[in-house]
């Protein structure tokens, strides 16, 4: 692929991150931003002789809020939280997120095991898509809000969603996704090349203008979805190029965790699961661990749970910004007994690295579909308003790491810094 293709196909994926911006943007510019932008005296000037340091920036800007904006400003969690909001997703990962309090809520609560609204957990999932670069195709991986688990017995269950069901509608909202834009772009630069005719391309602005005059942003998606204990919602669901509509109840769906079903035992990587996984392991030299449905696991309990069935050693490293991060069992089991792990696309994060690690010893097998794909270490914290954030620390990798062992620091469930409370 071209340099000038990488960076467009670089730049869709970030799109979909922005879309609320891109879309009905005259309306929601005259909403979200004062008609004058002003620059405050705080900012360093461009001359570069002012060297500022963040948190200098972060106090000054309070300070200035608190004495000088037009209303009173009391809370001093809101302007955390807006912060942290901005700082998050700033980042332009749709791998690391802000929740607010609500969401992040019903985020604690699904990792827990106990779905609320429909009963599933979305997040953004890339899909590839062609589109035209200087006028040649290329293939794309866009990402768009998909279903990553569905909880057992809840209403999306029974309806028939799937993992990797991508939303469409929600309550008559159309869900925006960048696709949609890039096709008219798309058609929009064939117009200007004499391609098609004006016809075809306004046929598609109306289309694509009716969408929006109705439209949500994914992450408001998200919430009509896994928000709310009652009442139903109509949803319509794309899985690949087919579309199935339904009216989902919203209720709160228990998932069975730590127990034994169907000769399996279901392992979520949540408060308690050690004890659960060691009692259950007691007197057995074989043992079926199921691993589906288990997207929001915690690292240091998925690594105590690890230590429970595999002996001491190096178990892969966390590729960090930094030097890599070793993912070690120190006191592991010296006699291990023999594991078959259960899995599927639901299978990720925590429970999916859990799944790699093991899978190198000879007494694992795997059994199932392609997991998750996403062997990422996240930090997790909750903020003084309620609100919540994750952010991607770390890429887990097999195998040992092409740096001096005496700088690769030791995976140990190292808790997150700063004004959040880490989960």
């Amino acid at each position: 692929m071209k340099p000038q293709s990488k960076s467009f196909v670089s730049a869709l994926l970030v799109s979909s991150m922005l879309v609320s911006t891109i879309v009905g943007l005259k309306v929601r510019e005259r909403q979200e931003m004062p008609d004058t932008m002003r620059v405050s005296p705080l900012m360093a000037s461009n001359d570069g002789q002012i060297d500022i340091g963040e948190g200098d920036y972060y106090k000054g800007i309070v300070e200035l809020l608190k004495d000088r904006y037009v209303d009173p400003v009391t809370d001093n969690d809101k302007l955390l939280s807006g912060a942290v909001r901005g700082l998050v997703l700033g980042l332009r990962d749709v791998d690391s997120q802000y929740f607010s309090p609500k969401e992040f809520e019903a985020f604690k609560s699904i990792r827990a095991g106990s779905y609320p609204g429909i009963g599933v957990w979305l997040d953004f999932k890339p899909m590839k898509t062609t589109i035209k670069v200087d006028g040649a195709s290329e293939e794309a991986m866009l990402p768009k809000l998909a279903v990553i688990s569905v909880a057992p017995g809840s209403c999306a269950d029974k309806a028939g969603v799937k993992s990797g069901d991508v939303l469409e509608y929600i309550d008559g909202f159309w869900v925006t996704n960048t696709e949609e834009l890039v096709k008219y772009r798309q058609v929009q630069n064939d117009f200007l090349a004499k391609k098609v005719d004006f016809k075809t391309l306004n046929e598609l602005r109306k289309e694509l203008r009716k969408k929006l005059d109705k439209s949500v942003t994914p992450f408001r998606a998200r919430e009509r979805a896994i928000l709310g204990t009652s009442g139903t919602v109509p949803t319509t669901w794309n899985r690949n190029g087919k579309r199935f509509s339904f009216n989902l109840e919203r209720k709160i769906t228990e998932v069975p965790n730590f127990k034994e079903s169907s000769g399996a035992f279901i392992l979520g990587f949540t408060a308690g699961a050690p004890a659960a996984l060691e009692s259950y392991l007691r007197g057995k030299s074989e043992v079926t661990l199921d691993l589906r449905n288990n997207v929001l696991g915690d690292f240091e309990t998925m690594r105590k749970c690890l230590a429970l069935v595999a002996p001491s050693g190096k178990y892969g490293y966390f590729e960090t910004s930094k030097t890599p991060t070793m993912l070690s069992v120190e006191n592991g089991n010296p006699k291990p007994p023999k594991v078959k792990l259960l899995v599927d696309s639901s299978t990720r994060d925590a429970a999916e690295i859990f799944a790699v690690a093991l899978s190198s010893t000879e007494k694992t097998i795997l059994s199932g579909g392609a997991m998750g794909d996403k062997l990422k270490l996240r930090d997790i914290g909750q903020l003084p308003d309620g609100s919540g954030y994750c952010v991607v620390t770390g890429l887990y990798k097999t195998g040992t790491p092409k740096v001096d062992a005496a700088t690769t620091t030791t995976a140990q469930g190292k808790k997150g810094s700063g004004k959040g409370v880490s989960l």
